[in-house]
């Protein structure tokens, strides 16, 4: 489940006995976590956690033991394969809720009878969904992002004969090969006459594709001409456009590069 839906989902639940939420920096490209500091912050973390509820009733402390040990089992499954951040809320019945982010956090814990979201809420508002099309002349990669993460990808080849755009979708839509050279001869001789033609035909299908799966920001990357061309045919508002040659780098690479940098 996304974010956004499991949001809704823990921001209003209640417990008397108390709900767990940790938002903990994993960073490991970080200089400061590379030996392991996570583990410190997070022991430190919980042990001011416990201090206080030492002082309180001997059944809130019990209730608490309890929940940070399955807290704690559940972030030691993930250590082989950590992300930038984490964000944990656990719930006395057993309930755990744990969603890797590609993104900083800053460190927080909170033992109280709501789950603490407002972090969780700025990050959802700082990073809307959005979408990346790599713009090439005979093929156009789309890639939809929220959280940092890769949600979809779609690949538009364009077929000569057909006149047409082929759709390809998942993980394969980046791995297509390059056309051979009499195939390209015979698109540059019809792109002069047919680009602004065969641009908008694609273009209608990616506004669609932008309506449909609410996407808010927009970042188009290739070569000069064929972004600008394309760029007045989208109906987004946010339009970021980036200059760089992105064409050996996998999907995640862009997005760390374009949207989590």
């Amino acid at each position: 489940m996304d974010l956004v839906k499991k949001l809704q989902q823990v921001k209003d639940m209640y417990d008397e006995k108390g709900i767990l939420t940790i938002y903990l920096s994993t960073d490991q490209t970080s200089n400061d976590q590379q030996k392991g500091e996570w583990k410190i912050r997070l022991k430190n973390g919980l042990k001011k956690l416990d201090e206080y509820n030492n002082l309180s009733s001997i059944e809130n402390c019990k209730t608490f033991k309890n929940v940070q040990r399955k807290a704690l089992d559940a972030i030691k499954s993930i250590q082989l394969e950590l992300p930038r951040g984490i964000v944990l809320v656990a719930f006395p019945n057993g309930d755990i809720y744990l969603k890797k982010l590609q993104l900083q956090v800053e460190n927080e814990f909170h033992w109280e009878k709501k789950p603490i979201t407002k972090q969780l809420e700025k990050i959802k508002s700082n990073y809307p969904k959005e979408g990346i099309l790599f713009l090439q002349k005979e093929n156009v990669y789309m890639i939809e992002t929220s959280l940092a993460e890769v949600t979809q990808e779609y690949s538009f080849e364009l077929e000569v004969e057909s006149n047409d755009w082929k759709q390809y979708e998942g993980l394969a839509a980046r791995e297509r090969k390059a056309s051979g050279a009499s195939h390209r001869d015979k698109f540059e001789q019809r792109l002069d006459a047919n680009k602004l033609r065969w641009y908008k035909q694609l273009s209608d299908e990616i506004n669609g594709k932008i309506k449909q799966n609410s996407i808010e920001n927009l970042y188009l990357v290739g070569e000069k001409e064929i972004v600008s061309e394309f760029q007045k045919m989208l109906n987004i508002k946010k339009v970021t456009v980036i200059q760089k040659n992105y064409a050996n780098l996998t999907s995640k690479q862009m997005i760390d590069q374009i949207v989590a940098s």
